[in-house]
């Protein structure tokens, strides 16, 4: 099976080489160029043709959304996913303007950005599967279609402790804490605060930031989201 080739654009050597990596992990996904820049980029999209291009906004020589829109006026069959720290709401509904296939917010989570990869797989499968589709197909692949009803709280995640750990974070107002922290005032082992951590991340309601001050491997923390 052909894998989808993907370009990143991205200036942070320390995300590029993480994205990269994670990506060609995947079985379906190769990285086939990385650039620091918009004009490299543009001058890299030209040489290797990529389906799919991970790009963040803020770069040395200008904007990624400029790079999207420019690739578009050009009518270049290829797909786009943001890669950026940036969350006002202008930035994000200009993205979506633009046909973003997905919008990743740094520090981005590498289980997320396996969740982009597979939500693309499928995206693209839609297509694939017939030359025609119905009303129920196309509101799928606009994401239009009633969402599934999640679970309260998934596989390994407590009610009960998650709503105790909301507590501690809403009471206490901690800023800049650790799993090991959380583990301490919760009676629970650092894996398992770490664990409902990431879910309340993933939810939304705090981000992960590292702290590379440390010497040597950097550190996990959190902070709460306003």
């Amino acid at each position: 099976m052909t894998k989808t080739t993907v370009m990143l654009l991205e200036d942070d050597l320390r995300a590029s080489y993480t994205l990269e990596s994670t990506i060609n992990q995947h079985p379906d996904f190769t990285v086939v160029a990385v650039s620091e820049t918009c004009s490299e980029a543009l001058s890299q999209f030209k040489a290797y043709k990529p389906t799919l291009i991970f790009v963040d906004i803020t770069l040395p020589d200008g904007n990624g959304i400029d790079v999207i829109r420019h690739l578009r006026e050009q009518n270049a069959e290829c797909d786009f996913i943001m890669t950026t720290a940036e969350r006002e709401t202008a930035t994000v509904e200009k993205a979506v303007q633009l046909g973003v296939i997905d919008y990743l917010v740094k520090p981005i989570r590498m289980s997320r950005v396996n969740q982009a990869l597979n939500d693309y797989k499928q995206y693209k499968q839609q297509f694939a599967r017939a030359a025609t589709v119905n009303q129920g197909e196309i509101d799928q692949i606009l994401r239009k279609a009633p969402a599934k009803q999640l679970r309260q709280t998934p596989k390994g995640i407590d009610a009960t402790t998650l709503a105790s750990l909301k507590a501690i974070l809403h009471e206490e107002k901690l800023h800049d804490f650790s799993a090991d922290e959380i583990g301490e005032r919760m009676n629970v082992s650092r894996i398992t605060a770490r664990r409902y951590l990431e879910f309340l991340e993933s939810e939304g309601t705090i981000r992960l930031v590292l702290n590379y001050n440390t010497g040597g491997r950097p550190r996990r923390l959190y902070q709460m989201v306003d």
